[in-house]
């Protein structure tokens, strides 16, 4: 589901009507987005929504057994593996999961750069102390093992890794997980900023809201494998219309509310990949649902400047 960027006849990445099959059922059903050069675009929801493993199909990192059918355009043509490191990054979760504990980080980045580039040995390492450099990075730091480094320190290693080779897009997986408050916002900072400079898109997942709607231009809110909000970061958090999100955002805490004052929940489970019936996928948790929910999947459509699948999206006159 996608409604087209302002003046972006010809995105940079093209997903459209991205499946992926696991054992258990189908786990991302249909989802389709453009995301032109230069734009932070963001995928959440609540666990199991199918966001992380839409973000590692652009990148061919599916399960071993998976069915993926649908098209992952980057530049007009397919994704490669040959892609990846080149044109492609990725930033996981885990600092810790992509850098070898057994070489330091500098050297890290040289073995990245002489694998995509012709570079010497100095030339390597060189580009990598410089990208380490640019996300604040010392010598110091730069020529230490990453057990020498504090978690935030990692994961600016991990961005300069991905950044080293300037790609045209990065793909960041919950890249702040590990960190605490203060340091998630300033790693959010430094790689919506260094993607900028580098003139890099920035796929970004996450289930922070409040993050997304400081940092993202647009976001995509998944459930149950489908995109069932899609606009402007601001609008789509501050003024939902689809159910589903208007329920995430209130679910939230915050601050200002009486003692020992309960929030709202959305009551139910999301529902397990393949058990989703011929309806809304969310009509059984929604308050509005009614039988044409029940018994029909709702397409997407333009709602308020934003692609909603819903059939009573809020704010659209009866």
């Amino acid at each position: 589901m996608s409604l087209p960027p302002p003046e972006s006849p010809a995105p940079l990445l093209r997903v459209d009507g991205l499946r992926i099959g696991l054992a258990g059922g189908e786990a991302v059903r249909g989802v389709s987005f453009d995301l032109p050069a230069g734009e932070v675009f963001a995928l959440v929801g609540e666990s199991g929504a199918g966001k992380s493993l839409t973000a590692r199909a652009l990148l061919g990192m599916v399960p071993r057994g998976a069915a993926v059918h649908g098209r992952v355009l980057l530049d007009g043509r397919p994704v490669t593996p040959a892609d990846l490191g080149r044109r492609l990054a990725w930033i996981p979760q885990d600092a810790m999961s992509a850098l070898s504990p057994v070489h330091r980080v500098e050297d890290q980045l040289s073995f990245a750069v002489r694998a995509v580039a012709r570079a010497g040995r100095r030339e390597a390492l060189s580009a990598a102390r410089a990208a380490l450099s640019g996300v604040g990075l010392g010598r110091d730091a730069a020529g230490a093992f990453p057990h020498a480094l504090s978690g935030g320190m990692r994961q600016r290693a991990v961005i300069a890794m991905a950044l080293v080779n300037g790609p045209a897009l990065v793909v960041a997986d919950e890249p702040t997980t590990a960190l605490d408050p203060e340091r998630q916002e300033q790693v959010l900072t430094l790689l919506r900023e260094r993607c900028a400079a580098a003139g890099a898109a920035l796929l970004l997942v996450s289930h922070d809201l409040a993050a997304v709607r400081r940092h993202a231009d647009r976001v995509a809110v998944m459930y149950a494998g489908r995109i069932t909000e899609l606009g402007p970061a601001e609008a789509v958090l501050d003024r939902p219309v689809a159910p589903y999100t208007r329920g995430l955002l209130a679910s939230l805490p915050r601050t200002g509310l009486p003692r020992r004052s309960r929030l709202p929940v959305l009551a139910g489970v999301p529902p397990v990949p393949g058990t989703v019936g011929a309806g809304c996928s969310f009509a059984p948790r929604c308050p509005h649902a009614d039988d044409l929910c029940r018994g029909e999947e709702p397409a997407p459509r333009p709602v308020d400047g934003r692609a909603v699948a819903c059939h009573h999206p809020y704010g659209e006159a009866a």
